[in-house]
């Protein structure tokens, strides 16, 4: 066997044991909150990033809120549009991490992290 070859085999042999059996853990479970409010009594509509995919609402009552757990880091968006103005909030682990607030008629805003 050449010194390329033990090499190689080496480094295979190596790199396996690591993607088997290294020492890095799993993420812990995150929490993620999105809220929406408002001066309408109503959002127009409310699309959101969750685990699974993009979930999309209608006309849903202000205030309004859904929470989700994930256990991987992810992207997490939120947008709504309302007659009057409206506020999203993202919150990680109970910690605000986007807000934003939009006016007009209508108010479109988008949260994301």
């Amino acid at each position: 066997m050449t010194s390329k070859s033990i090499f190689v085999a080496t480094l295979t042999v190596f790199a396996a044991t690591v993607g088997l059996g290294g020492t890095a853990q799993a993420d812990p479970p995150t929490k993620v909150t999105y809220q929406l409010s408002g001066s309408a009594p109503v959002a127009d509509y409310v699309s959101y990033q969750v685990e699974s995919g993009q979930r999309q609402e209608a006309h849903v009552t202000l205030p309004w809120k859904t929470d989700f757990t994930v256990i991987a880091s992810r992207v997490f968006v939120i947008s709504a549009q309302s007659p009057g103005s409206i506020t999203c909030t993202i919150l990680v682990d109970g910690k605000v991490v986007n807000q934003a607030t939009a006016n007009g008629a209508p108010a479109r805003t988008v949260c994301s992290t």
